[in-house]
């Protein structure tokens, strides 16, 4: 398909990390890829987010990237206070990428530098959406709600409101201070009701 101009990828307990494309997507514009733990617990402790940034040299007139990770459990290497050892991938600039959207974005390490990753080279980025939490159907930053018709919030496990609040908590102290004056950042709000700590 040598003209695709849209590619949803999706994957459920992903165990092998991105590998480098030997093709090019050289009209690709929209690529979503959405990563689903299914039943197997969390994706395979190796798994490197970071690994993702080179289908973004395979697709050179790419515009609008996003990543959805729903996962209940972190099994990945976890970013830590002070970490000053983040990987870099110097000369792979990314000049059409102008919309990038991360939906349950968390605290792996690799996550941050794929996010970095982003900021550094998405030389034409106009917006850059992070959301600690796997939600499809919101969007922006206004504050979320999840009450269902009944007028209660839909339930979630007390692992996965930590690790929405671990990713908030990361984007604050690794990503805040890289986006660039030229790019428009939202972080949608957790739920008031629901991912309150107790």
């Amino acid at each position: 398909m040598p003209n695709l101009e849209t590619l949803n990828l999706s994957s459920a307990g992903l165990m092998f990390n991105t590998p480098i494309l030997a093709v090019k997507f050289l009209f690709l514009k929209n690529l979503q890829i959405d990563l689903n733990d299914g039943q197997t617990g969390g994706f395979s402790p190796s798994y490197d987010y970071f690994s993702l940034a080179y289908f973004l040299d395979a697709c050179p007139v790419l515009e609008k990237f996003v990543l959805g990770v729903s996962q209940t459990r972190v099994k990945h290497e976890l970013i830590s206070d002070g970490d000053s050892n983040m990987r870099r991938m110097p000369g792979h600039v990314h000049c059409s990428v102008k919309n990038v959207r991360i939906m349950g974005f968390c605290s792996a390490k690799s996550m941050v530098e794929l996010t970095c990753h982003i900021l550094e080279n998405a030389t034409s980025l106009e917006r850059l959406t992070l959301d600690a939490e796997y939600d499809n159907s919101s969007y922006g930053d206004a504050e979320r709600s999840c009450v269902g018709k009944k007028g209660e919030c839909n339930p979630k496990s007390r692992s996965m409101i930590m690790h929405a609040h671990k990713g908030l908590e990361v984007i604050g102290k690794y990503v805040l201070e890289k986006v660039p004056s030229t790019v428009q950042l939202s972080v949608k709000k957790l739920c008031s009701r629901c991912h309150k700590i107790k």
